[in-house]
Parts: C-alpha cells; structure tokens; sequence
C-alpha cells in the first residue's frame, strides 16, 4: 500500500516542536545536517513564523559559537556526490515564501555575520509584488527583479516554492485533490513547478536550486514527479536533524527543517533542537 507523508510547515508544523538529542556523525563520510526554517524577519510582535533581526543576528552569532559553519545548499550536495566537503558542524539556513524583509533585514544580518541561506520564493506572490505593492517590509514580497538581485549576491541561493500552489484551496499545498486522476494530478504539479521554474529564468535570471514542498505537504508521489523535473534537493516541514552521507542521494529529497519560532529565544531555541 503507498505510504503517504503529510507533513505541515504552517499551523499543523507546530505540532512536530520538540527536542532533538545532539547526535554525531559516524565517519567523514557522513554529517549531521541542521537545516533551520525562517520566514519572516521585520521588528515587531513575533509569532511562530516572525522573528526580529537582532534575535536573527543572535542566532547566527551563537551557533557559530557553538562551532557551526553555514554552508550553501551547493556545498551539501558536492558533498553528497562526493565532488566537496563540509566542514564537522554545517548549518543550513533557508527562508520561506519570498518576504521582502528577507532582503531588506536579513540580507544585510547574513552578510555580516558571513553567513548564506536558501530563499524559496511563491511566485503568484512575487508577481503581484512586482506589479501592485512592492518593497513593503510588512507584507510585500521580492520582485522579479529583487529575486536577481539578492541572488546575485552571494548570500542567497534561490529555491522553487510554488508559482500557486501555496494555498489551502482548491488543494492542500501540492496534494492531490479527491477524485484527482494520478495523469491529472501529475500535469498540474508539474506545471505549476516548471511555470516558476521558467519565470525565474526569464525574469530574475536565476535557476532554481531547490524545491520546498508548502506548508510541508507531500507524498511519494510528489516526490517523484519533483524529482523527474531534475529537483535534486526539496526541503520537507519534518523537524529533524538531517545524517547526510556522501553516495546516498536519496537523503537530498526529504530534508528536514527545524522551524525558527520566534516567540522564543536563541539559547532556548538552539537547547530545545540539540543544537
């Protein structure tokens, strides 16, 4: 019987919040992978998906205190093909869904604190961005033309999140509707992916370098139609940390992240996750 995942990265994510014991990793050839969520970053009330940039640039300082090294997204996946190395302590940072403050706040924090993230944007987001309300850090998102720009900056590698899927109707996420042929639900997902996939080309100059699923919603399926578009990484909701090995690529298509609530502080968020 196909094994179904639903994982959820919005309200339902929060029900996965726990401690992960510290765990090392078994030789060279392997490594404990943390891959921390962000979604917001603006100086006002935080909630379970905003965070204020001093407690972002908190962050940063103490796990690199802690010993972690921020990586890219192309370092893990050189080493996982055995072309590159990490160094004993990766970090992976990624932000979700595009904000705009990501690159007016956030951007600036990484570069500082000489770190890289992964930015997944939504692109019916970014459209109406681009076209209606732009560069508000309270709800605007990155323009097509902002996309090129933090890309090119070295801090950020850019990420596939959907161009609409990234909604609760007509379909949870990317899941397949209810009476949904397996011939259907395979056009639509693999055309919403490549219809962003294309946008970014043409209008940021940016090849996607990732896929994450929305609101963590997936099933092998997906999977597989993600991986058949050439989606070598795709970030899930599961709060874990990641064993990479150098060989199994496989590791790559489920990665798991750990959501930054930001209602909480930076030593008892890192504590909490065994960080």
């Amino acid at each position: 019987m196909k094994r179904t995942f639903i994982l959820f990265c919005a309200v339902v994510c929060t029900l996965f919040l726990g401690g992960a014991p510290a765990v090392k990793a078994e030789s060279t050839d392997a490594r404990m992978l943390p891959v921390l969520m962000y979604h917001s970053v603006l100086d006002d009330t935080p909630n379970a998906y905003r965070i204020r940039p001093r407690v972002l640039e908190s962050d940063l300082v103490e796990l690199k205190r802690r010993g972690y090294v921020s990586v890219t997204l192309s370092d893990v996946v050189r080493f996982v093909k055995g072309t590159g190395d990490l160094p004993s302590k990766p970090v992976l940072i990624t932000f979700d869904d595009g904000h705009y403050n990501n690159y007016c706040y956030a951007m600036e924090i990484l570069k500082r604190q000489g770190s890289t993230a992964v930015l997944n944007v939504i692109g019916c987001f970014t459209e109406y961005s681009s076209t209606h309300e732009k560069d508000h850090p309270e709800y605007s998102h990155l323009t097509w033309d902002e996309i090129g720009i933090v890309a090119r900056s070295g801090v950020f590698e850019i990420g596939n999140h959907s161009y609409r899927m990234h909604a609760y109707k007509p379909r949870f996420g990317i899941t397949r509707r209810k009476g949904e042929s397996a011939e259907e639900y395979e056009k639509a997902l693999a055309e919403d992916t490549l219809f962003l996939e294309h946008a970014l080309l043409e209008k940021s100059g940016v090849k996607a370098a990732c896929y994450a699923y929305p609101f963590g919603a997936y099933d092998e399926e997906s999977e597989r139609i993600l991986h058949a578009l050439g989606y070598e990484t795709i970030f899930t909701c599961y709060e874990k940390i990641n064993t990479i090995r150098r060989g199994d690529a496989k590791k790559l298509l489920r990665l798991g992240r750990i959501n930054r609530d930001g209602r909480i502080d930076t030593v008892s968020f890192l504590d909490k996750h065994g960080l």
